[in-house]
């Protein structure tokens, strides 16, 4: 766990040899003390900025709650988003921030870095949900947003999240997880670490409780069903899980525990083969709670 002003001057630090290879230099706002962060707060809107300026133009930085945007301006012109990245100190430590700070690098520099890409454009990744948007209600959560944050927890996935985007041109979150994520998750589980517990769950409540029906069932099925009603793994997660998933989580678990559960079971380690998108109906989710509601009593 980390303060905002520290995790900032992290990151700040964690920046300055990217922008200065790029050309760039950070910009002190006027009338602040020597010692004190170069920020921007905006009082209207409660965001934060970090700028930087070049003569290819501008860099910013943007902290809006919990969801950090890295924009490019050229000419005097609109920022525009690079990248989108989950931000909340409270979860995070150094190595994290760190970890943020090679993302972003990675980006200014494929941007404005004398190495860059052709016409200077770096691939984006699709931007996840704000909790700002989920709170006003104008969107829930999805399965790239639940990607993002848990990349942030677990650093190492990072580039499987990058390259699941990279070879479909969209984020396939079933194969994200069932081929990568899910054994970090098990392995936290597994383990039972309260403050690694505490943070991985407060994500997967909150996605669960704020997310589309297909995010819950990502959540509930494809990864917490990976649990395979291991006793001791239910146990240690029944005590960080929220009421509403913990009652799905056990349902399923005890159904993918059965012996008629042998085909979806297969069809959770063998999702099926890309396809541009259609429009669906139903989800595994369901298909799971419709069998569980016929699952022998025990």
């Amino acid at each position: 766990m980390m303060e905002l002003n520290e995790a900032v001057s992290v990151l700040i630090k964690g920046l300055e040899g990217a922008v200065t290879e790029a050309g760039f230099t950070l910009v002190r706002p006027e009338n602040i003390d020597k010692d004190a962060l170069p920020i921007t707060v905006d009082k209207e809107t409660g965001k934060t900025f970090i700028d930087y300026n070049g003569e290819s133009g501008k860099i910013r930085l943007q902290i809006d709650g919990v969801k950090l945007s890295l924009l490019f301006s050229e000419d005097d012109g609109d920022y525009k988003s690079a990248s989108e990245n989950y931000f909340d100190p409270k979860d995070s430590d150094e190595r994290d921030i760190k970890s943020l700070c090679n993302e972003l690098n990675e980006t200014i520099l494929q941007k404005y870095g004398k190495n860059r890409t052709a016409g200077g454009k770096a691939k984006k990744i699709p931007v996840p949900v704000s909790k700002t948007a989920v709170k006003n209600g104008t969107s829930s959560y999805d399965g790239n947003t639940l990607a993002n944050r848990l990349s942030a927890l677990y650093p190492d996935l990072k580039p499987y999240y990058k390259e699941n985007f990279e070879e479909y041109g969209e984020f396939l979150p079933d194969t994200f997880f069932t081929e990568h994520a899910n054994s970090y998750i098990m392995n936290t589980i597994r383990l039972g670490i309260k403050q690694d517990m505490t943070k991985l769950f407060r994500i997967l409540n909150d996605i669960y409780e704020n997310g589309t029906n297909d995010t819950q069932s990502l959540v509930a099925v494809t990864i917490l069903g990976e649990m395979n009603n291991d006793p001791v793994m239910l146990e240690n997660a029944s005590a960080y899980m929220c009421d509403d998933l913990k009652q799905t989580v056990i349902l399923i678990n005890k159904f993918l525990a059965s012996g008629s559960s042998k085909k979806l079971r297969e069809k959770l380690k063998n999702p099926p083969p890309y396809k541009p998108k259609k429009k669906k109906s139903g989800g595994l989710m369901s298909q799971l709670m419709g069998a569980g509601s016929q699952m022998p009593q025990q």
